[in-house]
């Protein structure tokens, strides 16, 4: 079974099918993500391709994120929606 999106949780939330508390609980057992998906940005290169920045924790393995990486993903894709746009007229 696939995990739940935040946005699909939000929505049952308020129509009131969820909790706070089902949400908390749904996440602790890992059937919710804990974060939103940024939609997919691109930025040129200087040879005029388009290219989507990337972020990872090299080593996380099935660790979960600490409040400090969650704060610092959250930085990043502020960075990114500030430098980037959302839909390059070529992939190319």
């Amino acid at each position: 079974m696939g995990r739940l999106s935040v946005n699909e949780v939000e929505t049952l939330r308020e129509k009131g099918i969820l909790s706070d508390a089902t949400v908390k609980e749904m996440q602790d057992e890992g059937l919710v993500s804990k974060r939103s998906r940024i939609t997919a940005r691109w930025i040129k290169t200087k040879g005029n391709t388009w290219v989507s920045p990337q972020l990872y924790f090299q080593g996380l393995n099935k660790s979960e994120y600490s409040k400090d990486m969650t704060t610092f993903r959250g930085e990043f894709d502020k960075l990114v929606v500030k430098y980037c746009t959302t839909k390059p007229t070529t992939t190319k």
